[in-house]
């Protein structure tokens, strides 16, 4: 399904409301998941994404994102997990085990077939009761972590018959296909098949009759070692649950409405770039500052609104906020002087949450960069051998079609004038054209004579334009055409509101949807993705003039070198409000 590339239709960030419904589908669909199991894959917090997609053979997915991860997708309603989820649970799927020269085929785009699957009694049990038509994951034999997820084909008890011929599963999604280049790209774990030993059958087993001494010691010694652990056990998690019960106190939803905003201002205020919706305000503020054990939810508060709340912070003389456009507030300042801020102490836990939470996204920046792995490729403009100018060349062992940098085309006009002494001794800038440069250049009016620059320019501009680019441990890719630069637009929509779109990023190899996702994040606006008018490259758009940000976002995180991008002179002036 994923094996060739999908395309992106919308990505959009998921609302409070479709979280329960995805969660809800993920509890239907996966009964055996526990809610904090499934909170973890759908967290209340976070950035999470849904993309709607086209795949290659016409269906339509939904992918649900957690981060950059994939964790889940629905395809004609039925939903599905990604592997990087089943790594996380490998249990959470009946599981069809093949062996490991399958890998490369089901990776490149084959079904699993009947004789491919191990059948031996240790693996049977990990089908459970799989019955044609249900989900089921693929693993490696020797190893629990699956590789793929499809649909059954065939039964559990055809499978386990001898001699069995045909398709067992249709693969859905598998290892190294596009929806795993969509996320993480993590190699496979290793997750060992481990024997669960029952220990009261081990017991009845031991010979208590029997004449050995070690054998009464080691059955004797055995139940008291294993009462000892438990204990053990048992006080570190009393430890645990009274060191929780020391370090988190309960704050009323109220008071941690109150201790993150004032935390925010304290320690983070005077670094807030302003004006800013109230609504990014909270969510990436005062959402961030609140502790993972306190759930703050602004409903659940007696202010119910957070217009209500920040407009008692503005009457206090905290905030000042503005309908900088119709129905859309911002906070456009902030009373660092306040005296009530002046004199607010710090609660430990917020402080201290708030702290680690920076020296963690420094920590992790590198590994959560948007651009990942991304380098910049190795960049070669190029010229095509033309019919025009091939005689010239055709000297020098080139032929017509060939592809040469300028520097050769330098080099060889040097050695020809040089071999036939076309330069003019008393003014070496001088060349006399013979009659094959004059064909080269050939133009009506032209001089018997020319500089070294004009007549460069005269037979670089009878070749047609081409490039190669190379990106790293890659094979060098050699183009025809004229190399187009990544173009930044700002267009003007409907209501003169501005809109700005991204072009030719697939061209330096900068994955779309994976900057989409970021800018939508970082600058709290909507994106999406569409094909491009002739439909060989992906046009972003993102709502309002964000070309202040993509000019950091290409020169300073991508390396992207300036020549190579066009239209970062469309920033905003300071005047204007980017919304």
């Amino acid at each position: 399904m994923f094996k060739k590339p999908h395309k992106v239709k919308t990505s959009t960030t998921v609302k409070g409301s479709e979280r329960r419904r995805l969660r809800s589908l993920v509890e239907e669909s996966f009964p055996t998941l526990s809610s904090d199991e499934i909170n973890s894959l759908i967290p209340n917090k976070g950035e999470m994404n849904q993309i709607k997609a086209m795949t290659h053979s016409g269906s339509l997915a939904m992918i649900y994102c957690c981060g950059q991860k994939p964790v889940f997708f629905q395809i004609e309603g039925k939903c599905y997990p990604t592997v990087y989820t089943l790594w996380m649970f490998p249990n959470l799927l009946p599981v069809v085990t093949t062996i490991p020269p399958v890998l490369e085929k089901i990776s490149n785009g084959a079904d699993l077939m009947a004789p491919g699957v191990v059948n031996d009694d240790y693996v049977i049990a990990d089908m459970r009761d799989l019955q044609v038509n249900n989900i089921c994951a693929i693993r490696i034999s020797g190893n629990k972590a699956p590789v793929a997820v499809g649909t059954a084909l065939l039964s559990k008890d055809v499978l386990c018959q001898d001699g069995v011929k045909g398709k067992a599963v249709s693969i859905i999604h598998c290892y190294k296909d596009n929806l795993w280049l969509s996320g993480e790209q993590l190699d496979i774990p290793f997750i060992p098949e481990e024997e669960t030993i029952d220990l009261s059958k081990e017991l009845e087993n031991v010979n208590i009759s029997d004449e050995s001494e070690d054998a009464n010691k080691t059955l004797i010694t055995a139940v008291p070692e294993i009462e000892n652990q438990n204990e053990t056990n048992n006080a570190s998690v009393n430890e645990e649950n009274t060191m929780e019960n020391e370090t988190f106190p309960n704050y009323t939803m109220d008071e941690a409405l109150h201790h993150s905003f004032f935390t925010v201002l304290k320690v983070s205020g005077k670094k807030i770039a302003l004006p800013i919706l109230t609504s990014t305000f909270y969510s990436s503020h005062v959402l961030k500052s609140c502790p993972a054990n306190i759930n703050l939810d602004i409903k659940k508060t007696t202010y119910k609104k957070l217009s209500v709340f920040l407009k008692k912070m503005q009457k206090e003389g905290l905030v000042q906020i503005k309908e900088l456009t119709k129905g859309v507030e911002s906070i456009v300042s902030i009373n660092l002087e306040n005296e009530s801020l002046k004199f607010y102490r710090l609660e430990p836990l917020f402080k201290l949450h708030l702290e680690t939470e920076k020296e963690k996204n420094i920590e992790e920046a590198p590994a959560e960069n948007v651009q990942g792995n991304y380098k910049f490729p190795l960049v070669t403009e190029l010229y095509v051998i033309s019919a025009q100018v091939k005689t010239l060349f055709e000297q020098y062992n080139f032929r017509k079609g060939d592809t040469i940098p300028a520097t050769v085309v330098r080099d060889v006009m040097k050695r020809y004038v040089k071999e036939n002494s076309l330069q003019n001794e008393l003014r070496p800038r001088e060349i006399t054209l013979d009659p094959i440069l004059a064909d080269c250049v050939a133009k009506k009016g032209c001089p018997s004579v020319m500089t070294w620059e004009q007549l460069q320019e005269s037979i670089l501009s009878k070749m047609p334009h081409a490039y190669q680019i190379e990106f790293e441990n890659k094979e060098p890719l050699v183009k025809k055409g004229k190399l187009e630069p990544i173009q930044v637009t700002v267009d003007t929509r409907t209501g003169n509101k501005k809109v700005t779109l991204i072009n030719n990023l697939d061209t330096y190899g900068i994955n779309p949807e994976k900057l989409a996702q970021h800018v939508q994040v970082a600058v709290a606006a909507s994106t999406s993705i569409t094909p491009t008018q002739n439909g060989k490259g992906t046009l972003v758009l993102i709502q309002g003039n964000q070309v202040r940000y993509l000019q950091k976002l290409f020169l300073e995180i991508y390396k992207v070198p300036k020549k190579y991008v066009q239209g970062l002179e469309n920033v905003p002036n300071k005047k204007e409000v980017v919304l």
